[in-house]
């Protein structure tokens, strides 16, 4: 009971310095009726590709335990933030080309919009520059929380999956309002944050450090699917 305890306690404290995620406002059909161009702003690269393992048992112990926890994948030469560096790896172009291409299938007109901002992590506060300087019917900003690989529970789910945490808004250019948001939470999932939920297939889930960098290639396409299943989701959400 003493070590459950403990382990409540470390998760939820963690719950608490990474935030409780994003309230979601749906898109309403007469607002996406009258959304013909949609200016996206390109998404930003992550500063790092993470390995959390949140399903080491040593997790459990305070900050010795994640200290030993945070040491398992160096252990194997390896990190997931090496592998993406030295091969290049870009989820946000990925997002945003991916992006593009679906909402072109769905009938819109995109143009691209490049900014600068203050977190990379988080979505912008104002959106009058991007709509002053771009002649669109509404704004697209996606910025990545956090993408790589984790664990889930030391006894429920200890396992390797790829995972990320992706924060979605659309502004109205007439109003400046929201009108749709969502956070996307895929591949590792905690009951204290709020977010829609989107399972990593089975064929990602690894169960070993060594396994997941045994394959830098089969590694890739783990995140290739973070990526390509939060864009699905948000180009399903914006289909007419």
């Amino acid at each position: 009971m003493r070590m459950f305890y403990k382990f409540f306690i470390t998760i939820l404290m963690l719950t608490i310095l990474t935030g409780c995620g994003t309230t979601k406002t749906s898109l309403r059909p007469d607002a996406k009726a009258q959304i013909n161009k949609i200016a996206l702003i390109k998404v930003s690269e992550p500063e790092v590709y993470v390995a959390q393992d949140f399903g080491n048992i040593g997790m459990m112990f305070g900050a010795a335990g994640a200290a030993a926890a945070g040491g398992s994948s160096a252990s194997a030469g390896k990190s997931v933030a090496s592998v993406t560096a030295e091969a290049n790896y870009k989820a946000g172009n990925r997002f945003t080309n991916q992006l593009v291409r679906k909402l072109t299938a769905s009938g819109y007109q995109v143009k691209l919009v490049s900014v600068r901002r203050k977190d990379k992590t988080e979505l912008l506060e104002n959106y009058d520059a991007v709509i002053k300087a771009v002649g669109s019917d509404a704004v697209l900003d996606i910025a990545i929380e956090s993408i790589g690989y984790a664990t889930e529970h030391p006894m429920l789910s200890p396992h390797w999956r790829p995972a990320s945490q992706v924060h979605v808004a659309m502004v109205d250019s007439r109003t400046g309002q929201k009108i749709y948001t969502e956070k996307f939470m895929y591949g590792y999932h905690n009951p204290f944050m709020s977010g829609t939920d989107i399972e990593a297939p089975e064929n990602y889930h690894l169960d070993s450090t060594e396994e997941l960098f045994a394959s830098d290639e089969k590694l890739f396409k783990g995140l290739d699917h973070s990526v390509d299943a939060v864009v699905g989701q948000i180009a399903n959400t914006l289909k007419k």
